[in-house]
């Protein structure tokens, strides 16, 4: 934990001060060991220089994350982070120079090390499951300016409006146990000049075909799935991938929710079977993801997303990507960015 945290943790249900004790140190002054206490008398231990607000959360709800990143990691899909994620909501990489950015539900920590990379002042990674002792670690290794913090990220343990750069929160908060609840935690972090930036699954069900494959495919395959041990769901997900591949036979698949491939970004000079291992790649993960155990899978509809973002901040002008990101089909990995 750096001395940059230390300023701004708090304690995440009270907003209470927190006062470092025991403490252990490395050679950069960061604290490796010891406890955060809070006025109230709440103690949460620092482990191998990570702060943990475990105790009154239960991590059994995204324990299927931490073992999807630390088997998958999301390394692999920078070329889709680029060109969906990046472009679609920020237009290029250039708009984390110098910024302040809190990875709100960072996976494997593969993000926070872009942001890193492409000249972020400071990242702040939140996230309850496992993969903080494992990817993340891995993934973050030898970075002086970014944090972990392991915790749920709908009670974030930062000080309000502490954040005057970005609070990000791509594709997670459906599996928050209230979307609602947890944009607003979110933005209470956020600093006057920061921004909110945030999507969520669709609720796309209008018509008769849409209706039947998300109310009879879709629910009902991830009800039996998400049942399932890890193993099973990843046997399914490698199959199905596999038959994704066939022409025609894949294209029938998707379109009947059985698999999700999504768009995989063409690179030039690539080879035809490098190109095919990519598809497969992003198949698996993003098939896993849809139907695994998650606990929370929310899909919320334009109305609902576009009511909370409005809730959020009434200025309809400080709310950018409205019309990109409610548009049908809406551009891939675009997210609302909301400014305070």
């Amino acid at each position: 934990m750096t001395p940059f945290l230390l300023e701004i943790i708090r304690e995440p249900h009270t907003g209470n001060t927190l006062t470092l004790c025991d403490a252990e140190y490395d050679s950069d002054r960061n604290v490796i060991s010891g406890f955060l206490v809070s006025t109230n008398g709440s103690r949460y231990p620092i482990v191998n220089g990570i702060p943990r607000f475990v105790e009154s959360v239960p991590t059994s709800t995204v324990n299927s994350f931490g073992d999807e990143w630390n088997f998958f990691n999301f390394t692999d899909f920078k070329v889709q982070w680029l060109c969906h994620t990046v472009q679609n909501t920020f237009g290029s990489t250039d708009v984390f120079k110098g910024k302040i950015i809190v990875d709100a539900g960072g996976g494997s920590g593969a993000q926070s090390k872009w942001f890193s990379e492409y000249g972020a002042k400071h990242v702040i990674l939140l996230d309850l499951s496992h993969s903080v002792d494992d990817v993340v670690k891995k993934n973050l290794a030898g970075l002086k300016n970014v944090d972990v913090i392991q915790c749920s990220i709908d009670s974030p343990p930062l000080a309000k409006e502490s954040i005057d750069g970005i609070v990000y929160c791509h594709n997670v908060i459906q599996h928050t146990p209230s979307v609602e609840n947890t944009a607003k935690a979110l933005w209470e972090i956020v600093a006057p000049g920061g921004e909110l930036v945030f999507n969520c699954y669709g609720l796309n069900d209008s018509g008769l075909i849409r209706s039947v494959r998300f109310h009879l495919v879709y629910k009902n395959l991830r009800r039996l799935l998400s049942k399932m041990p890890f193993f099973v769901i990843l046997f399914y997900a490698r199959v199905m991938s596999a038959s994704r591949m066939i022409p025609i036979l894949g294209d029938i698949l998707e379109k009947s929710n059985l698999v999700v491939q999504g768009d995989v970004p063409k690179i030039a000079g690539e080879g035809i079977f490098q190109r095919l291992n990519r598809r497969y790649k992003a198949a698996v993960l993003n098939t896993f993801d849809a139907y695994g155990s998650h606990e929370f899978q929310h899909h919320k509809s334009d109305f609902e997303i576009l009511r909370l973002a409005i809730q959020l901040q009434p200025d309809s002008r400080r709310i950018q990507n409205i019309d990109d990101y409610f548009l049908r089909p809406p551009k891939i990995g675009c997210a609302l960015r909301v400014f305070k």
